[in-house]
């Protein structure tokens, strides 16, 4: 219903910035549906604020149509950037993958759980959760696009029994046209886990063949397609595929909460620096360069160097860079995870670490359950707003004092005698 333009925005003193440009098509400016999901996307955006959701900066018509100015994701959508990888002989490891499926099940939460300024539940279903959807920066920042067909409670009552979104992606119910909540866009994710832990569609055909897969069958369990899937992670992908949404993953902080325990059982890592390490491998090319727009000025190359030499703060350790610098160059020579999809499902620690000894580890709750008597530490004693509103004479402290000591002897507390 839009096409999508890369803006620059110009403001005083020179200030810019790079925004995109999503403009309604002129033949829909008079589609009163196409035009209203295009006015709720823009309000929606603007009541959330999360950095796995893009900002909208403005909502305006010029040139007979309206736009939207957005902020500007450079970066690629995550079915590109998979077959990227498999172009590269780099499927997408396991730690990746679940990253950034973390960082999704983080942006469904706020929506799903966001309120208006009256402090009404906006009660938000993306509907359309795909990997086209889901755009993966050079930061290895997840953010999830495109809620112009997202429902929500502050939507008006004109969308009964319609289907929206992308068949592949569809949880049962909402294929059936049937009323929607958070847990629709639980099984969509659930969806990108399988295909990309699996490498493989979870649903083919035409559009009636989709729906009626979705519709009438159990999606088949990833370890039919990898011998060797973990057993812990198909429970959870399964759980989030199921067709009755009663039996479903209740939510996208449940998942992320499932996901985060099975990474930190496995080792992974998952933070969005192992994401970009892995979009750095497979991504060819670097963004074009802007001399005309620098903030820093060009030096000779012959002062570049010296100059941060000659720093008195910044003293450098020649062995410590030597060491770093062969760090570096192994790094390029090997893979970066623990689990990769392309090899077996087995738990292998990353090479250069050793595997935790689970007796030694340290218990997460080390030093916050210990006996608070035990300690010394011991809770606060309030006292009351007319004690602290009363003058500092000498009755005064004296009452003070003599009603703290009576709270500690009714709690009894030793010091109380002393």
């Amino acid at each position: 219903m839009a096409e999508i333009f890369l803006g620059r925005q110009w403001g005083q003193g020179g200030f810019f910035r790079d925004v995109v440009i999503k403009r309604l098509f002129k033949n829909f400016v008079e589609h009163e549906p196409t035009l209203r999901m295009f006015h709720y996307e823009a309000h929606l955006l603007a009541h959330l604020s999360h950095p796995n959701i893009p900002q909208v900066y403005d909502l305006g018509f010029a040139e007979g149509t309206w736009f939207l100015a957005m902020e500007y994701v450079d970066g690629w959508n995550l079915a590109d950037l998979w077959r990227m990888g498999a172009r590269a002989q780099q499927l997408m490891p396991l730690h990746v993958t679940l990253g950034i499926a973390l960082q999704v099940c983080e942006a469904l939460n706020h929506a799903h759980v966001a309120k208006d300024r009256a402090g009404r539940p906006l009660r938000i279903v993306h509907r359309d959760v795909t990997p086209q959807n889901v755009m993966i920066t050079r930061d290895g920042v997840a953010k999830l696009m495109d809620f112009g067909v997202a429902k929500t409670d502050a939507r008006p009552a004109t969308e009964a029994g319609a289907v929206k979104g992308t068949f592949g992606y569809m949880a049962p119910e909402q294929v059936r046209g049937r009323a929607l909540d958070r847990r629709a866009d639980v099984f969509a994710l659930g969806v990108i886990l399988h295909e990309l832990t699996t490498g493989s569609r979870l649903y083919r055909g035409t559009e009636i063949e989709v729906m009626q897969a979705i519709v009438e069958r159990d999606a088949p369990p990833p370890s039919s397609l990898v011998p060797d899937y973990p057993n812990d992670l198909e429970e959870i992908v399964m759980a989030a595929l199921r067709r009755d949404a009663r039996a479903r993953i209740a939510s996208a902080a449940d998942l992320a909460l499932h996901l985060e325990h099975f990474a930190m059982c496995r080792g992974l890592l998952v933070g969005p620096r192992a994401i970009a390490h892995y979009v750095r491998e497979v991504v060819p090319g670097e963004r074009l360069v802007e001399e005309e727009l620098a903030l820093v000025p060009e030096l000779p190359a012959e002062h570049g160097r010296a100059s941060f030499e000659s720093e008195p703060s910044a003293s450098v350790d020649l062995a410590a860079e030597a060491v770093l610098v062969e760090d570096d160059e192994a790094d390029q020579a090997r893979p970066f995870g623990i689990l990769d999809i392309d090899t077996a499902r087995g738990v292998e620690p990353m090479e250069g670490f050793a595997e935790l000894d689970s007796e030694s580890a340290p218990s997460p709750l080390e030093g916050f359950d210990e006996d608070l008597e035990a300690s010394g530490d011991r809770p606060v004693v309030l006292l009351d707003k007319a004690k602290k509103a009363g003058g500092r004479s000498q009755g005064a402290e004296g009452d003070y004092l003599e009603d703290l000591r009576r709270r500690l002897e009714a709690e009894g507390d030793p010091a109380a005698e002393d």
